[in-house]
């Protein structure tokens, strides 16, 4: 399923750079979250917010359609947002899964061996 702009998902972070977080989510994409989409205050710190692991409910602003890239903010959520997604994504023991992981990590090895 691919993202469209106004979507409301659950990601997790997979890499942590000093002013954005990749996210990754359950659907099989990952998403960037850049400074400026974290807070509407100043953020000093990018890194002493978000951290490798971290579980954000974020909105999709904008995609790159020709390159693939998702651009999400923590900021546009609304709080009828983040009701309806952690409602709609409730985790479950028995419903947790590495597949997205299992997908993109030849690609994460490989980007890093360069």
């Amino acid at each position: 399923m691919n993202p469209q702009i106004g979507d409301v998902d659950i990601g997790t972070v997979i890499r942590v750079y000093p002013t954005y977080a990749i996210l990754l989510f359950e659907k099989g994409y990952t998403g960037l979250l850049h400074i400026s989409e974290l807070s509407h205050n100043f953020i000093r710190s990018f890194t002493s917010f978000v951290t490798v692991g971290s579980i954000y409910a974020v909105k999709v602003i904008a995609i790159d359609e020709e390159k693939g890239n998702v651009r999400v903010s923590l900021k546009a959520m609304t709080q009828g947002d983040k009701a309806k997604a952690f409602r709609h994504n409730k985790i479950q023991n028995e419903e947790i899964s590495f597949e997205a992981l299992k997908a993109h990590l030849p690609e994460w090895i490989e980007s890093e061996n360069k």
